[in-house]
């Protein structure tokens, strides 16, 4: 049965698909990043003002990151973080953005200075229809959402997340790029 066993059998008029790309992942498949094998379980579509973005949640061995990709003017953006507490940052983000409805220009985290490069609003939608199922009813038109963007001078990033009045979320991480992962292929076929 050889490499039939995981790309499945395919009709007559059907090409094969031999080169997976992240563009293509959904959950369910499976990719490499950094030496380990990440499986993807979500995706949802960010629709920004003027663009679009994809995020893949990726889970390995109990850890949780989240693969983002957006286009700008024809230039791809990989960004690849986890999540962190609101109360992590030295300074009180949710409090100033309560106060101010803006988070400070430069916060403190994980022995870092980040500093404000842009924000945006925009709507996260579950992305595929066999997740929606699994969604509450009301994601279905899209989740609003404010966001602001740092980076550090060693080019991390953050991003802190607005849903609503009270609910804040934070992700730190960094820029990667579409060669660091490999092998992508889905984990079950038929």
């Amino acid at each position: 049965m050889g490499l039939r066993k995981w790309i499945g059998r395919r009709s007559k008029d059907e090409e094969p698909i031999s080169d997976y790309t992240l563009s293509m992942m959904r959950p369910g498949f499976l990719v490499d990043f950094d030496l380990k094998t990440w499986q993807v379980t979500a995706k949802k579509e960010y629709d920004y003002e003027g663009g679009q973005a994809m995020e893949w949640e990726l889970l390995t061995e109990g850890e949780v990151r989240f693969l983002e990709r957006s286009e700008d003017d024809g230039r791809v953006e990989l960004t690849l973080t986890h999540s962190v507490s609101i109360r992590d940052f030295d300074e009180d983000v949710m409090g100033t953005i309560l106060d101010e409805d803006d988070p400070p220009e430069v916060v403190h985290l994980s022995g870092r200075e980040y500093t404000a490069i842009e924000s945006s609003t925009g709507t996260q939608r579950v992305a595929d229809e066999e997740e929606k199922d699994n969604e509450d009813a009301d994601t279905d038109n899209g989740r609003d959402f404010v966001s602001w963007t740092y980076e550090s001078e060693d080019d991390q990033v953050v991003f802190v997340l607005r849903w609503g009045d009270r609910d804040f979320s934070a992700y730190e991480g960094e820029y990667v790029e579409e060669y660091q992962f490999t092998d992508i292929l889905p984990a079950t076929l038929s």
